[in-house]
């Protein structure tokens, strides 16, 4: 249900702090607080909104999310805040897609619990998400994501990150029930190469 493989972002808030604080990134682990974590975050009205997901009504839900999404998925992390163990405060995924004649691209999804937002971690994260999925994929000409035009946070967060607003693509899918519009954000690996001239 993801368009092209493409995901749909949550951010926190677009009231990006000068100071984010650091973050790291770590696998999901088979643990009993990791589940919690999944739990928590499927549980929650706030995140679940602009996720491809349904809220989880019960524990099945969870398991089966993570039996479904979080292991088969090629690269799926948990964002943990630096210097405070590795609680999970929000979760990051991107997908490699081969677009054929050699060109490639990644797609890149977030969220970060609503209790953090304003704090900037979406935005480091999606920095930091750039880098790995150029580094981590050769050939890779562009990581991209969809953003619900009534989700400004999600969309200020890209911008911040470095991301360009390419297209408004209208009436583009159905999502929980409805016909919904969409934004196109894209960073290239020119767009790399121009920032790290800078």
């Amino acid at each position: 249900m993801r368009p092209e493989g493409s995901y749909l972002t949550i951010g926190d808030e677009g009231r990006t702090t000068d100071h984010p604080p650091a973050i790291t990134f770590r696998q999901f682990e088979q643990s009993e607080s990791d589940f919690a974590a999944i739990m928590d975050f499927g549980t929650d009205e706030r995140v679940i909104r602009f996720l491809h997901f349904d809220l989880f009504r019960c524990r099945d839900d969870a398991v089966r999310f993570i039996d479904n999404f979080v292991l088969p998925h090629p690269w799926f992390r948990f964002i943990c805040l630096s210097g405070a163990g590795d609680q999970p405060v929000g979760m990051v995924v991107l997908r490699p897609e081969d677009t054929g004649g050699g060109r490639r691209r990644v797609s890149l999804g977030y969220s970060v619990v609503p209790e953090l937002w304003g704090r900037g971690i979406a935005t480091e994260a999606a920095k930091m998400m750039i880098e790995v999925a150029f580094e981590q994929w050769s050939g890779v000409d562009r990581v991209q994501t969809l953003v619900m035009l009534d989700n400004p946070a999600s969309q200020r967060v890209l911008e911040k990150a470095g991301f360009q607003r390419e297209a408004v693509l209208r009436k583009y899918m159905i999502f929980k029930g409805q016909i919904r519009d969409l934004a196109m954000y894209s960073f290239l690996s020119t767009d790399r190469m121009l920032s790290h001239h800078d």
